[in-house]
């Protein structure tokens, strides 16, 4: 077997899983991809692992979207304010990873899980809104805080090449209110618009000298997993799930925390 063919074999499947889990809970999955990343290419720059996570979460959340909007969970007007507030927050936060080096990256990205994690572990995506649902989501006190906390959210994603659904998607239910079945799939529509920029702005910047094929590969695999994610949202709450998630991203996040010393 070729090494492309035996890559393939081994990236794929990784994108499958990344597809289906980051679309079942809105996330994007570059929260698990980026790590798994920093260890399997560990003399890479960040500006390259963030790259290629931000264009396999551009299909993966392209795939999603495509499917929430089918079901029509997806609110539009919210979403197109979020999405023009981020853009210009995806672009600085690539700005920024291209000049930070490795050994700063891993234990900033290494302290983001451990936080992550720990704000999971207690209040996991899949949690409902702690006060009923607002009657409108299109008031302009509704609108100002949602597109800042999309743009600052945006700003970290790109930077850390994490999407941002896994903040996004909390920030939705809990600062705003929204039912977590159309958080999940707002969230998703606005992180197809901000990883598509990111990674277009990663392009220009020349971050795709390496690390394309890999894009590839993973691509083929979060294409088939999104609509899997999404078909089991319907029957799965996720909160166990998510549970599970924050434990790995803890830790992860202390082995790159611990590689340091």
């Amino acid at each position: 077997m070729s090494p492309e063919l035996s890559e393939f074999f081994s990236l794929a499947p990784l994108g499958l899983i990344v597809g289906a889990f980051g679309t079942l809970i809105g996330a994007g999955g570059g929260a698990v991809l980026v790590p798994v990343l920093l260890i399997l290419l560990p003399k890479e720059t960040p500006a390259t692992i963030t790259s290629v996570s931000m264009a396999t979460v551009f299909f993966n959340a392209y795939s999603g979207t495509i499917s929430y909007m089918r079901m029509g969970r997806v609110d539009y007007r919210l979403g197109t304010f979020f999405t023009l507030a981020s853009l210009p927050g995806a672009v600085l936060g690539v700005l920024l990873i291209h000049q930070i080096p490795r050994g700063l990256f891993d234990p900033l990205f290494g302290g983001l899980l451990l936080t992550l994690g720990s704000l999971l572990l207690v209040n996991p995506l899949g949690s409902k809104p702690p006060n009923p649902p607002r009657a409108s989501t299109n008031d302009h006190g509704h609108m100002l805080l949602g597109s800042i906390g999309s743009a600052y959210i945006a700003v970290l994603s790109s930077l850390m090449g994490i999407g941002g659904g896994i903040i996004h998607v909390p920030f939705l239910i809990r600062a705003l209110q929204i039912p977590p079945h159309n958080a999940t799939a707002t969230s998703h529509f606005v992180l197809t618009f901000v990883a598509l920029t990111a990674t277009a702005t990663h392009v220009v910047m020349g971050a795709f000298t390496r690390g394309l094929p890999e894009t590839m590969y993973l691509a083929v695999g979060v294409m088939m997993g999104a609509p899997i994610g999404a078909a089991i949202s319907n029957l799965l709450h996720g909160t166990l799930i998510v549970r599970l998630l924050a434990g790995a991203l803890c830790l992860i996040g202390l082995r790159l925390l611990v590689g340091l010393f």
